[in-house]
């Protein structure tokens, strides 16, 4: 894969745009491995870049491409000759039949990985890190060893007691675990050796995001947590970029897909139960959706939200929540559970709210999250994606650590 960076251009006029002056990267992929070809894009579009794909290979590569960062959330277009291909988002072009090099430089040394958690996100770094030579897996963390997995773990990997992970010696810890008490006493512990950490716990993150942050400035570790909010979308990125062009005075934005599966189903006449059911067979919810139920999960998105765009300390527990149940009396309309930072009205809080005829909120299909920024100035930033699965949350946590191998 080529990355050639063009000039800065103007974006549109709409006030929506991801930044005033986006810049664009030309991208020269191999399709024989589309997964990372994705990749490649993936890691642009949330760094707030255009992208013009040219998709090299068989003739159809460019369909290719698509199909696969349609997985992970990214929206592309494929312009006809003549059409212009620097519109707002992901533009594919047809490129050569000939696949250009994709010969990378051999590490000297792998990154020594220890994942803590072998679930629905764990799972999928899993199957990426173990076929990446710069990778080495050293240990995997999980309750049950003996839990039947897909994939499944090479037994002499498995491990049950967090302190004896660390005792593998890694370089980083990519943290996936469900329990939040338990994800953030390893990170806490990670990061006091000096060891980098990736997580996609957004209630061990959010708990303590000022400290752990502090924490790895002190031992010169890196703490990365893209994926604990927004799965595959960008959120977090969106709201570093809008702190960035001004003051941020409202985030809203809808931040859990299993409640926003459960809406939907509920909106065409669906049973609770029933659709809860659907959201777990679909891999969006928990065994256990209490987290999601009743607005614990966007509250701690939130708190992590509020952290990189105002710099300010949300306590997870003080943000007022909303419950989804079976009894829950909901607006009539469209309805989204919205988490909501206000500094102008001094609202913060998790509810469920009609949001009929908001071009951004109402036609969000089922697992997928979105987020709007307002300045202080009237502009608006937003960021839309897929917010759960395997296949979008491990995307975000694959960029991570392919900007920790970059940053080495």
């Amino acid at each position: 894969m080529t990355a050639l960076p063009l000039p800065r251009i103007p974006a549109d006029d709409d006030v929506s745009s991801p930044v005033a002056d986006e810049p664009v990267a030309l991208l020269q992929l191999d399709l024989s491995d589309p997964l990372e070809a994705a990749s490649a894009v993936y890691r642009q579009v949330r760094r707030g870049r255009r992208v013009v794909a040219v998709a090299c290979g068989r003739a159809d590569a460019p369909a290719r491409l698509a199909d696969a960062l349609d997985a992970i959330g990214v929206r592309a277009a494929r312009p006809a000759p003549g059409e212009a291909l620097l519109g707002a988002g992901v533009a594919i072009v047809a490129g050569s039949d000939a696949a250009p090099d994709r010969s990378a430089p051999t590490p000297v040394r792998p990154l020594r990985i220890a994942l803590a958690g072998c679930g629905v996100v764990g799972g999928g770094v899993l199957e990426r890190v173990s076929r990446d030579p710069r990778f080495q897996v050293v240990g995997v963390l999980v309750r049950d060893p003996n839990k039947a997995r897909d994939p499944s773990i090479p037994p002499g990997l498995i491990l049950s007691d967090p302190a004896a992970l660390l005792a593998r010696e890694p370089d980083v810890v990519v943290e996936a675990i469900s329990d939040a008490s338990t994800g953030l006493a390893l990170i806490r512990a990670a990061l006091s050796r000096g060891v980098h950490v990736v997580s996609a716990n957004k209630q061990a993150v959010g708990g303590d995001l000022p400290g752990l942050t502090a924490l790895a400035e002190s031992t010169d570790a890196r703490l990365l947590y893209s994926a604990s909010v927004g799965g595959g979308a960008p959120l977090i990125e969106t709201v570093r970029r809008a702190a960035g062009q001004g003051s941020i005075v409202r985030i809203e934005a809808v931040l859990n897909g299993t409640c926003n599966f459960i809406l939907n189903r509920l909106a065409e006449g669906g049973d609770f139960d029933e659709a809860l059911g659907a959201a777990r067979d679909a891999g969006f919810a928990e065994e256990d959706p209490s987290a999601d139920l009743t607005g614990l999960d966007a509250a701690a998105k939130l708190a992590i939200l509020a952290h990189e765009g105002l710099g300010q300390s949300l306590r997870i527990e003080a943000v007022a929540r909303q419950t989804l149940s079976v009894d829950a009396v909901l607006p009539a309309g469209r309805v989204r559970q919205i988490a909501r930072l206000d500094l102008a009205s001094g609202r913060t809080g998790v509810a469920f709210e009609a949001v009929d005829g908001d071009a951004l909120f109402a036609v969000l299909p089922d697992e997928a999250n979105a987020l709007r920024v307002t300045l202080a100035d009237g502009r608006i930033l937003t960021a839309t994606g897929r917010g759960a699965g395997r296949r979008p949350t491990a995307e975000s946590v694959w960029a991570d650590l392919e900007d920790l191998v970059e940053g080495q």
